[in-house]
Order: structure tokens, then sequence, then C-alpha cells
């Protein structure tokens, strides 16, 4: 019986469902590529359905569901009653946001060994987190908390720019790969890196 992992995260806004099978992705999609509307924050039964079949796999096979904080207020929230109804024998892990993002980016690397930066605008709190990899352990170096943010800059940048912020900041990096860097300058004096204690 093959090793399957399921991972699903962005309950509160842009739900998705991944699908790893032996250590690698077998199927990954987003709930509004299947129900053609963005940020409904609802339960992604019809991808978590179609991941599957991709996979071509079915619930009683999957071990594990890793599931994004925030994800619930007690251990009987919808979502974790939807969960267990859907893989009744499945262990369901609840993973710390940034730790999610180190995880999918290293595991899936091919490398024994790496440091990991998670940058974003306030996951659990924190606004970046690097990690050391090494096997299959991550361990935290160094942390930032929320306001101290890139992320945060980049959505106020996004709504200064008449783009919806936490939600077009894609966009807006789509179409900086056909501006010119008028504003590098400004920018570099706004970003002050140096004494933060990160190696």
């Amino acid at each position: 019986m093959p090793h399957v992992l399921v991972g699903l995260g962005g309950l509160l806004s842009d739900p998705a469902v991944c699908v790893i099978k032996d250590g690698r992705l077998a199927a990954a999609i987003e709930q509004a590529k299947v129900s053609r509307q963005e940020r409904l924050g609802t339960f992604p039964e019809e991808a978590f359905a179609l991941a599957l079949q991709m996979a071509q796999l079915d619930a009683a096979q999957v071990g594990c569901v890793a599931v994004a904080r925030p994800f619930t207020a007690g251990p009987e929230s919808v979502a974790q009653l939807a969960l267990r109804a859907r893989f009744p024998q499945s262990e369901i892990v609840v993973v710390e946001h940034h730790h999610a993002h180190a995880a999918s980016a290293y595991y899936l690397s091919g490398f024994d060994e790496s440091a990991v930066l998670s940058v974003d605008r306030a996951g659990d709190f924190r606004s970046a987190v690097l990690f050391r990899a090494i096997g299959n352990e991550l361990t935290t170096v160094r942390e930032m908390y929320f306001p101290d943010s890139l992320g945060d800059l980049y959505n106020r940048i996004t709504a200064l720019l008449g783009f919806e912020p936490r939600a077009d900041e894609h966009k807006v990096q789509w179409l900086s790969a056909a501006g010119e860097p008028n504003f590098s300058e400004v920018m570099e004096k706004m970003l002050h890196a140096s004494g933060l204690g990160w190696p």
C-alpha cells in the first residue's frame, strides 16, 4: 500500500488540497479552480474528491491529513468534523503556518540539508522564519513577528496601486516583470535589515 499524505491549507480564504504519494507530489488543486469562485473560505469538498481522483487513490488509502493553522477553535469544529467524516482512519495533524511553507519547499526539493526561509504577512503572527533543515528535521533558527513584515509592506503597496490587498499581490508580482525599477532607491531607503541578528 502506498504512503499517502493529504495536505489542506487556506481554509480562511482560498482552500487548496495536495496529495503526496510515496514522497512525490501526485496532485494539487485549489477549490476555486473547481468551483470557479474565489475566496470562499469553505471546506474544499470538491477539491478533495478531484485531487484523490487525479492521484488515483481513495480516502481509505490516506494515512495522514496535514492541515495548516489556524484550523479550529476546538476539536469539534465543522472543519474537524468534515475531515473526520471523509478520512475516519487517517491521522490528522495541525501544522504551524511557516512550518508548512518550509516543509513544502524542503521535503520535495531533493536536498538532504538546507537553509529554508519562509516570508509572508503574518502567518501565526510570525512574518518570517528561518529554518535549518537536516534530513527530516526542520529547526527554527530565527523568527520575525508582525508588524515587522515584508508581506504587510507588499499588501500596502498592492493597495496603493489600486489592487485588493491580501488577494491581488500575485497580480502585482506578475506586472513587475514588465515594469522598470524606477523606485528601487526609495525602497532601499525604506528597508533596513541590519542589526536583526539574522545570519
